[in-house]
């Protein structure tokens, strides 16, 4: 029996295409089966009013205008035009990100086969694919997905158009900046360091010369500037108070904000997964890098190490992408507050240092890991098609108890509105909203309870912690149960 040739499976079309397969198994299948988690349910539900009353620039959550996300209207925009054409539900929502972040993979293998190799392509791009934190942000509702890709194509933009003077690419650059800070706000200025370490350590100065280079800037405020302006001139103070003292406070975690604000800003900083400690990316590396974090860190080790001839040599794609990888994580590091999804936006550049050191052994290896990864990726897109692995293990899973709610709350009468408790409202008051169309009642612990004493009949919902479980003793003879799960609770007085 003659041996089967397997040559085709080292083309690089046959590589793209496996990529192309696999990144579309994994951020699309069974994508809308898990429910929208935290923050995605407050912002699907944004972007669902503002479909609703016609009005795409003010963000409303429950009829009031609700800034203190400090997210500009680009994630909302998206799901609005998915939400209008396929209607709103989880995969509705989900999809313009799953999209994005699916697209993001096709771009990092074009550009890694343009300068480096096609075979380093695919080592990227299936490491990129299969990291954890990156996958999670490429299904959910949150913007880091969006903005890894518009970050990615502002330095890519850069560099296509320092190496190969073609002036066009640098508006395209300030184009993606300009998405990225309508995604993420301030943190669409890292670009800018991020070009910043790069001219300062290669010999290309050809940027500093070219005039397009600084006429692009331009496009960057014509592009952020109007959405703000309008919203200052619609509510003021208010809106500045709002919108930018998130953004203030992020950097040093979560603040405790003003007495009159809507939101309860005197949150754990766990949950809003700030933290002090200096280790923290290291540790996240370590829980949720593997299997690349040997690559990864042999890869930097090896191009600190040569440091000196990358610079003198003027080796400029290594330059690149060290600063891609390491400007944003020191300026991340000297924060004394840590976020574990800012390092969304490394992944990609991490994944082609890891790739390097993939592709760095001998032809025999090489072509050996190769047909390892492409065995791999096969069964593990087999797997995803045939089990909800990624559904279950992937996605967030806060709101799949809570939802459970959902089937009782739609048998209340559309007038009556969910009586709820103010730590539990961006999430609660989001889930009943986007799911019943049920409006609430936000209140504090005190008067929650004072609610229920009342004669007038009321609908409460509640996660069923300390306080709830006491409150169902002191008034178990006047609480009606109509929906209990495991970790929440719907009843009337």
């Amino acid at each position: 029996m003659k041996n089967i040739k397997l040559d085709f499976i080292f083309t690089k079309k046959f590589l793209f295409f496996l990529v192309i397969v696999v990144a579309f198994v994994v951020f699309f299948h069974r994508l809308g089966e898990a429910p929208l988690s935290g923050d995605g349910i407050g912002y699907g539900q944004i972007a669902k009013e503002m479909t609703i009353t016609g009005d795409y620039l003010t963000p409303y959550h429950d009829g009031v205008p609700l800034f203190y996300t400090s997210k500009p209207p680009l994630i909302y925009w998206m799901m609005s035009f998915s939400g209008k054409i396929l209607g709103f539900s989880n995969f509705s929502v989900k999809l313009p990100i799953a999209f994005l972040s699916f697209l993001s993979i096709i771009v990092l293998f074009m550009f890694i086969s343009k300068y480096y190799n096609y075979t380093t392509a695919f080592f990227a791009s299936i490491i990129l694919i299969f990291t954890q934190q990156y996958l999670h942000h490429g299904r959910s509702v949150v913007t880091d997905g969006p903005f890894a890709l518009f970050f990615m194509l502002a330095l890519i933009c850069f560099y296509t158009a320092s190496n190969e003077k073609k002036s066009l690419y640098y508006y395209l650059m300030s184009f993606f900046i300009g998405l990225s800070i309508m995604t993420k706000q301030a943190s669409g200025l890292l670009i800018y360091f991020v070009i910043l370490g790069y001219l300062i350590l290669s010999k290309d100065k050809s940027a500093l010369k070219n005039i397009h280079f600084y006429l692009s800037f331009l496009l960057v405020p014509i592009i952020v500037l109007p959405w703000h302006i309008e919203m200052y001139k619609r509510f003021g103070d208010d809106f500045i108070k709002e919108y930018f003292y998130s953004t203030v406070n992020n950097v040093q975690g979560w603040g405790s904000g003003w007495s009159d604000d809507k939101v309860n800003y005197a949150v754990s900083a766990n949950e809003y997964n700030f933290f002090n400690e200096w280790y923290v990316y290291l540790q996240l590396l370590v829980n949720n890098y593997w299997p690349w974090l040997p690559f990864l860190i042999y890869g930097v080790y090896r191009k600190l190490r040569k440091t000196k001839d990358i610079i003198l040599n003027d080796k400029r794609t290594d330059i690149f992408v060290l600063c891609w990888a390491l400007v944003p994580l020191i300026i991340f590091q000297i924060a004394s507050k840590k976020n574990g999804n800012y390092l969304n936006i490394l992944y990609p550049a991490f994944a082609v240092i890891s790739g390097e050191v993939l592709n760095s052994f001998s032809q025999k290896v090489v072509q050996k890991i190769i047909k390892i990864l492409v065995v791999i990726s096969i069964v593990a897109s087999i797997l995803f098609i045939s089990f909800p692995i990624v559904s279950k293990s992937i996605d967030a899973q806060k709101l799949a108890d809570p939802i459970k709610l959902i089937p009782v709350v739609n048998t209340i009468d559309k007038n009556e509105k969910i009586v709820i408790r103010k730590e539990d409202n961006f999430v609660f008051s989001s889930m009943f909203l986007f799911y019943a169309d049920k409006g609430n009642i936000t209140l504090t612990d005190e008067e929650f309870e004072a609610k229920i004493s009342e004669d007038k009949k009321h609908y409460f919902a509640s996660y069923k912690d300390t306080f709830m479980k006491d409150i169902l003793k002191k008034y178990e003879n006047k609480i009606k149960l109509l929906a209990e799960t495991e970790k929440t609770i719907l009843f009337t007085n």
